[in-house]
């Protein structure tokens, strides 16, 4: 069994669907998971133009040539630093455990290298302690909480 991660291509862009969808179906278990999912927008029937913008990296991972997970990364600049911010990182739930996260991850980091940005962000949510510690195998450690109460009612 051998995982691959590769950058997103056009034929992939139906199983970007699918996964994001179980992705987001997820984002319901966490809290300020529903805040999270109105910041990050869907991408859903876009996954073409996605894997194209400029300002964006879409890649996919999975075993002998299944994509069976996704990581998307924003490309940002902040004082003429340039700096990068994942977005998502979705492994479907029968494959995790097997590398495919792990191997998104460092794909990243070594993509945001090549690139010469100064930081990667993540964004995780409380109580994604799967996240949260994929991140951390790949020595991103949090460096702000944001805490928050809803005033709309």
């Amino acid at each position: 069994m051998q995982v691959f991660c590769r950058k997103a291509i056009e034929s992939d862009c139906e199983i970007l669907k699918l996964l994001e969808q179980e992705a987001r179906a997820n984002l319901d278990h966490f809290r300020g998971g529903s805040r999270l999912a109105e910041e990050v927008r869907v991408v859903g029937d876009n996954w073409p133009k996605q894997i194209l913008e400029a300002s964006t990296v879409v890649l996919v991972a999975g075993v002998d040539s299944v994509v069976m997970g996704f990581i998307v990364a924003r490309r940002g600049v902040s004082d003429s630093r340039k700096f990068s911010t994942i977005e998502q990182v979705f492994v479907t739930h029968d494959a995790r455990n097997i590398g495919i996260g792990d191997a998104l991850v460092a794909a990243i980091i070594a993509w945001a290298r090549s690139e010469a940005m100064v930081a990667l962000d993540a964004l995780a949510l409380p109580g994604d302690r799967e996240t949260k510690n994929l991140f951390e195998r790949s020595g991103l450690v949090a460096r702000l909480i944001v805490a928050t109460t809803d005033l709309s009612n």
